[in-house]
């Protein structure tokens, strides 16, 4: 039996994964010694932030972009959260930024009928 040796590139790129990791689990508990709720809008907020950059391919299966939307809606939410366990009319803003994001993604939308009939 024989194995290769993993090329270099794949350590490097293996380091670096974990180089990242101890960094973000480092800022987070910083943030968390301040105040929890400082490191736990920070996690809601990278959660929200990795849904938001994740895009996938269209031909991807539908557990990909429901695994996207469940992020972003668990991020939003998580902030959401912290900011009316914080202040209530922060939590309100963010309740209201919500309704005016789905209302605005509504109105701006085409569906698939409207651009088969455009053409």
């Amino acid at each position: 039996m024989t194995t290769q040796p993993p090329s270099r590139a794949l350590v490097r790129e293996a380091a670096g994964l974990l180089l990242t990791t101890l960094g973000v689990l480092g800022v987070l508990a910083a943030l968390s010694t301040i105040h929890w709720a400082a490191g736990l809008s920070a996690t809601m907020g990278g959660i929200f932030a990795a849904g938001l950059l994740a895009t996938p391919k269209a031909d991807a299966p539908p557990a990909v972009h429901a695994l996207r939307v469940g992020a972003c809606l668990t991020g939003y939410g998580g902030l959401t959260a912290c900011a009316f366990i914080l202040s209530a009319p922060l939590g309100w803003i963010g309740v209201a930024l919500a309704v005016a994001a789905l209302g605005w993604w509504l109105s701006t939308g085409e569906t698939a009928d409207e651009t088969a009939e455009g053409a």
